[in-house]
């Protein structure tokens, strides 16, 4: 019985949490103008995967949707279906019902695939020829 409570406790804290937290984001991106400059760009010179992403979030917050892709394409791109899974995930552990279908990833597929994309982009977006310059963020 006492795990019984724990675990709706613990649903009910992650159910209203985890909005509670992505409001209180969404407010304090809101109202910032700039995002945190990137310390790899500045040390190196090169653009990480992440540059950029800060500014995209901005961007996505104004509904400036071209500026956000233009910012952070990699994360533009794959931000619904990221925001999809964690939905689902959500879904799951607050009400115990799994409504929303996602199709079967194998781990080791995910293990390979995501960090051999993330490289791939780090490097192509470096690439000073066109139309890999379309990679790196607009404004640094």
């Amino acid at each position: 019985m006492k795990s019984l409570n724990k675990n709706i406790f613990l649903r009910v804290l992650v159910g209203i949490g985890i909005p509670a937290i992505m409001v209180s984001t969404a407010l304090f991106f809101a109202y910032i103008k700039n995002s945190p400059p990137c310390i790899f760009y500045q040390l190196t010179g090169l653009y990480c995967p992440g540059c950029g992403a800060g500014r995209c979030f901005l961007a996505l917050m104004r509904f400036e949707f071209y500026q956000a892709f233009r910012y952070q394409p990699l994360l533009f791109i794959t931000l619904p279906i990221i925001a999809y899974y964690l939905l689902k995930v959500y879904i799951k552990f607050v009400f115990g019902k799994d409504i929303l279908p996602f199709p079967e990833i194998r781990s080791k597929f995910v293990a390979v695939s995501i960090p051999t994309i993330i490289i791939a982009y780090w490097i192509l977006r470096n690439i000073p020829i066109f139309p890999f310059t379309l990679l790196a963020p607009t404004v640094v």
